[in-house]
């Protein structure tokens, strides 16, 4: 079945109504009966090009997913989203000569409950806690993976 916004239709010449070409009644409108031609319908056909350029288009898939995956790890939404619109206002990331360039982040992220339970090494001063913890994800853009570190309640001032 085919979606109304996305059908043909077309307006009566009789009685000024928009009509589908499914509903037509042979050749006819159902509502007055005046005969409607099928060469008046228009067809609408969803173009991306109007709204989004293609680039544009993969760069919002791009972000959709980094963004997901951030927030699996817990990270801030906010931070998140400065970091994504960062890189969006340096440029392209691949394509040129940026590509020798770091591009690391360090995000806030929440401790899942389970997280909050078991005991945590700190990654600063290497000692075993259970409670205060702050959580962090780093890594680098250009490279896969993330590193989850945590952090000590003395070492996070």
């Amino acid at each position: 079945m085919v979606y109304r916004t996305h059908a043909r239709h077309t307006t009566c010449p009789g009685c000024n109504e928009e009509i589908y070409m499914e509903e037509l009644v042979k050749g006819q409108c159902p509502l007055c009966g005046s005969p409607v031609e099928e060469l008046e319908a228009q067809e609408e056909s969803l173009e991306y090009d109007d709204i989004f350029e293609r680039s544009e288009l993969s760069w919002l898939v791009l972000q959709y997913f980094l963004f997901k995956k951030f927030q699996e790890f817990g990270a801030n939404p906010l931070q998140v989203f400065r970091l994504l619109s960062s890189v969006e206002e340096n440029g392209e990331i691949v394509a040129t000569k940026k590509e020798t360039e770091k591009f690391t982040y360090e995000l806030d992220a929440e401790l899942a409950r389970l997280e909050r339970l078991l005991p945590k090494r700190c990654s600063s001063c290497r000692k075993i806690f259970v409670r205060g913890a702050s959580k962090k994800v780093s890594g680098d853009l250009l490279t896969s993976g993330m590193t989850v570190s945590y952090r000590c309640p003395k070492c996070q001032v």
